[in-house]
């Protein structure tokens, strides 16, 4: 019994060990600017564009009315521009804030301003269509 509890107490301080250190590492400064600064946002837009990936993401809550729409306004963005466009949620980073401007710029350089409202209409004249 007393050999048992001891591998207990030692497996379980291990677990403990290995989570404060996992943890440490993505709570430290240094892995927090490194990662996920602006500058370094920047960079990632500019390099993705150039690749061709064209992340457009919106942050907030958003009240969806027609999810079914919704996902073939994704679809069709995404078929026709390349432009992926989705909601990615409440928490905005510095990296991800800079990385939505530039992108978002980049995008309206290419496709014009207008883009999101263009691809708007197009897909619900083909989703008229479908039903």
């Amino acid at each position: 019994m007393k050999a048992l509890l001891t591998l207990m107490i030692l497996g379980l301080s291990q677990f403990l060990v290995a989570q404060t250190t996992t943890s440490n590492q993505r709570d430290s400064i240094v892995y927090k600017r490194t990662i996920w600064d602006c500058e370094k946002g920047t960079k990632d837009a500019a390099n993705d564009f150039k690749d061709g990936k064209y992340n457009c993401y919106s942050y907030g809550l958003i009240v969806q009315t027609d999810p079914e729409f919704d996902e073939f306004l994704q679809k069709y963005r995404k078929k026709t521009y390349g432009i992926i466009s989705k909601n990615a949620g409440c928490v905005i980073s510095e990296h991800s804030e800079c990385y939505s401007k530039v992108m978002t710029e980049l995008v309206y350089e290419k496709f014009g301003k207008d883009i999101f409202e263009k691809s708007l209409k197009e897909a619900q004249e083909l989703y008229k269509k479908t039903d």
